[in-house]
């Protein structure tokens, strides 16, 4: 945060990554760098990672900011955001400083004020949801935040639930995967320690969310005083700095046609469905491209005035963002079914991988996770399961089991079904598994 804040002092824009610490992060970083040209780049004192470039130079942060107020205007640059780079080298997202006092502003409309409110992180922050969600929204309301490492959670998930008690946490946030990690790793030990009667707002993102993590999580921890009002599932990505769409506060969680609301667009801010093809306004409940208009959305990507044209000067006024996510409206709430560019097409019939992987998902419980694509095959694309397993043995079985249901639910065979071990599929730092990156290795590993 002092590192955060003391860039924005001097006048320059902050460019978030994560540390280098494997080939693919440091592959990042490099693109990273060669897109923004940083004239250089902050660590904490003592942690300067081993696969830091040689250029720019390297400063490492001593000290606190001094709390002195400093000038900018809202047009000024205050972050660019690089996107996670799961299918292309990352591009550059440049948020000033009233996008991000938008975003805050549009989701404290969303969710009110309440002086007691206490927040809880444990969301990477260098990442869009854990810094502008999390971060900056606490300081901008004036309510402490409770920070932990990312690793502590995924060490021992129980951690993240048991500090909302022990810190009287009201409002916490967490990708969807990351509920049902809680709902099937925290023992009964451990869930006799938690106390979530305090917590008003959970707010889930990222993937879309299929109701049976949402319904089983409450089943887990409603008898440890979770309300099921608390979850708020949302909509959001970083070309519109962040938050697009949530569900209101005190109201459950609506499900249509098996796909979880939601909610409302922010305050401020329209949605529109409109035809990928046409760009022709769909109908109430038919499924199409999700755009986005308001003063959340971005100017447009770093040094990249094509891509700007096609995603940020959409509709009819070209003041539009185009989202590439797949949804609908209904009484108006926005209901996500998926991206376009992960459709799967097969012998004429679209399927969302989404759809797939929740009925891999929950076919057999040695299923922990799953990941679906297509990939070429003789006659044209066929479909391919890859699934983290909980168990070592008796894999015929389960493979068995998934290409029956997948089979059964979608009309489609897959070729093949994969296992790798928990914690091997893909995924951003959001959460949000990398399709792309499994088919790739796949196909690598198949020769």
């Amino acid at each position: 945060m002092a590192g955060l804040f003391g860039v924005m002092h001097a006048g320059a824009t902050v460019v978030p990554t994560f540390p280098p610490s494997g080939k693919r992060a440091a592959e990042r970083l490099a693109a990273v760098l060669r897109g923004c040209s940083p004239q250089a780049v902050m660590v904490d004192r003592g942690r300067t990672p081993e696969r830091m470039p040689a250029d720019p130079p390297v400063l490492e942060i001593s000290g606190a900011a001094t709390g002195e107020e400093f000038g900018c205007i809202p047009a000024d640059p205050g972050l660019l955001q690089y996107t996670s780079g799961s299918t292309a080298d990352p591009k550059g997202i440049m948020l000033n400083h009233a996008n991000l006092m938008s975003n805050c502003a549009a989701l404290t409309a969303h969710i009110g004020h309440e002086s007691d409110r206490v927040g809880l992180t444990w969301l990477p922050p260098y990442h869009d949801m854990g810094l502008i969600g999390t971060l900056l929204f606490a300081l901008h309301g004036g309510w402490p935040l409770v920070m932990m490492d990312p690793e502590h959670f995924v060490q021992t998930p129980a951690r993240w639930l048991r500090a909302v008690g022990e810190f009287g946490v009201t409002i916490t946030v967490a990708p969807a995967f990351a509920l049902q990690l809680c709902t099937e790793s925290i023992s009964d030990e451990e869930l006799a320690e938690i106390d979530l009667s305090g917590l008003r707002q959970l707010f889930c993102g990222s993937e879309p969310i299929h109701p049976d993590v949402l319904g089983r999580f409450v089943m887990r921890f409603e008898s440890r005083g979770l309300s099921s009002t608390a979850l708020i599932p949302c909509y959001g990505l970083a070309e519109a700095t962040l938050f697009v769409a949530g569900k209101r506060a005190d109201e459950q969680v609506r499900v249509d046609r098996g796909v979880v609301s939601c909610g409302v667009p922010a305050a401020g801010h329209e949605v529109f469905i409109v035809d990928p093809e046409s760009g022709k306004p769909c109908p109430d409940g038919q499924v199409g491209e999700i755009q986005v208009r308001g003063p959340n959305v971005a100017a447009g990507y770093f040094h990249d005035s094509e891509a700007t044209g096609v995603t940020f000067r959409a509709g009819p006024h070209r003041d539009a963002l185009r989202t590439g996510d797949l949804g609908y409206l209904r009484d108006g709430e926005l209901f996500v079914t998926g991206r376009i560019s992960g459709l799967i097409v097969i012998a004429g019939r679209n399927l969302h991988p989404q759809d797939v992987e929740a009925t891999a998902n929950t076919c057999h419980a040695a299923v922990f996770h799953s990941v679906a694509f297509s990939v070429p095959g003789a006659s044209g694309e066929e479909l391919v399961v890859v699934a983290e397993r909980r168990v070592t043995t008796g894999l015929t079985e389960v493979r068995a089991a998934i290409t029956a249901a997948v089979t059964a639910a979608h009309g489609v065979r897959p070729r093949d079904v994969e296992f790798v071990g928990i914690g091997r599929i893909p995924r951003t730092t959001s959460g949000k598994l990398r399709r792309a990156e499994a088919r790739r290795r796949y196909l690598a590993a198949a020769g």
